[in-house]
Order: structure tokens, then C-alpha cells, then sequence
């Protein structure tokens, strides 16, 4: 089975390819530039494990919460290839994927990414099931979730600056709360979004093409047209 998976849900572009004979991983800091660059990243991508487009079976892609860009460009990029190669995708939580490396330790696993505007998007786990939804709040309203468990690991590619901030807040108020910072969550993710994009994929079948991004937050433009109707 020949499979294509990207995640665009943050500064970091993850590309990975995995065929019968072959596996490719990219990971890479992009910044916003993924409408320039996305594209042309796959397809060298598949070409460099002699694969193209219409050679694909599956493809996976990160559906947020996120960057509202690059999960609008990414999601764009798989339902086209998906389209022209007349092949299924499937879309994954970007706080699943991060998670995932983690969901046979039997620990509470807070998956977050930075969010800007001194918040996090978040979820909880454990053994890979979901103790919450996916989720935009302050570090502080996470704390506020973090009470009932003795001990959480945090990971994913934002771990480490929310870390730092989790250990102040719950110092702050005194919690006996036990955080740890996942050691790997500046990896790979590739293996991860393979692995759930076939498990998926064999659950429920392929995403509708109606399908677009989970925004668990409104966007500046949203919030600008909203101040502006209410005055």
C-alpha cells in the first residue's frame, strides 16, 4: 500500500511516504509558506522514492486544530490529489497524531500546540483513547483539567514552551500535580500519521470530500466581521 501523509497544522511541515519497498520521512521548519511550497515538497517528496501522485493509495493529512493557513492548504492539497488520482483520503486530530508514539505507556498524555494569543490547543489521553475533546485554552484553564491526575506527560511539537508554563502554574498554586516533557516530541511524526491514517482508513473507509478543518477557535477575520456588525 503506497501512502502519502503531511501535517500542516503548525510551523513544522511533516511529509511521509510509505510503500511495500520503501519508507521516506521530511520533517522541517516551514513557517507560514505552505501555499508556496507544499505542493512541490510532495511531489519531490514521492519522487525521491520513484512514486508519484496517481501511484498513491491513500492519503493523509492533518485536519487541526491548528494553523488556519496551513490546515486550509493542506486539506486543499489532499482532497486535489485525492481527486486527480481518484484515490481516498483521511484526515486525523493534529493533537492524535502527536500523541499517538505515547499510546501504549498507560500515562495521561496532554498533546498541545502553541495556539498563539497565550493560548494552547489540547487534548488529553491515555493508552490512545480520549479523556477530552480537542480544545483552544489558557495555560492556566488546562491546569484547571490537570487536577484529577497525579502525574500527565506533555507532548507534542509546542511541549516544550508549555511545559515550562505548566510547571509555573501548577507551582504557582501549589498543585501535586506531576508533569513530564515527552523527550521525543520534537520527532517525527510520520509513523505515527501512517499508522492511524490505515487504521482509520480500514475502520470508516475515506473522508468525504466535504470534509475541511476542525477550528476550535474563531479567526481574526471572523472576529474582525463580528465587531464590525455589532457596531
Amino acid at each position: 500500500m503506497n501512502v502519502l501523509a503531511f501535517d500542516t497544522s503548525s510551523d513544522v511541515l511533516s511529509i511521509a511516504i510509505e510503500s511495500d519497498k520503501k519508507y521516506y520521512n521530511l520533517t522541517y521548519t516551514i513557517g507560514r509558506n505552505f501555499s508556496e511550497q507544499l505542493v512541490n515538497q510532495l511531489k519531490s517528496s514521492l519522487e525521491s522514492v520513484n512514486l508519484s501522485f496517481k501511484d498513491l493509495d491513500l492519503i493523509v493529512c492533518s485536519k487541526g486544530p491548528g494553523s488556519f493557513t496551513g490546515l486550509r492548504v493542506g486539506m486543499a492539497a489532499a482532497k486535489g490529489i485525492a481527486v486527480a488520482s481518484s484515490k481516498p483520503f483521511i484526515s486525523l486530530s493534529s493533537m492524535e497524531i502527536y500523541q499517538y508514539p505515547l499510546s501504549e505507556t498507560n500515562q495521561v498524555i496532554l498533546s498541545v500546540l502553541d495556539g498563539k494569543k497565550e493560548r494552547y490547543y489540547n487534548a488529553l489521553f491515555i493508552n490512545g483513547k480520549r479523556l477530552s475533546e480537542d480544545s483552544d485554552l489558557t495555560i492556566g484553564q488546562i491546569v484547571d483539567f490537570l487536577v484529577n491526575y497525579k502525574e500527565v506527560v506533555v507532548t507534542g511539537y509546542d511541549a516544550q514552551q508549555a511545559f515550562k508554563k505548566l510547571c509555573d502554574e501548577v507551582t504557582s498554586r501549589n498543585l501535586n500535580i506531576k508533569l513530564l516533557l515527552d523527550p521525543t516530541h520534537m520527532g517525527s511524526y510520520g509513523q505515527s500519521m501512517i499508522e492511524l491514517g490505515k487504521n482509520l482508513f480500514l475502520e470508516q473507509g475515506g473522508d468525504p470530500l466535504g470534509v475541511g478543518p476542525t477550528y476550535v477557535r474563531k479567526s481574526d477575520a471572523e472576529l474582525s466581521l463580528e465587531k464590525a456588525n455589532n457596531n
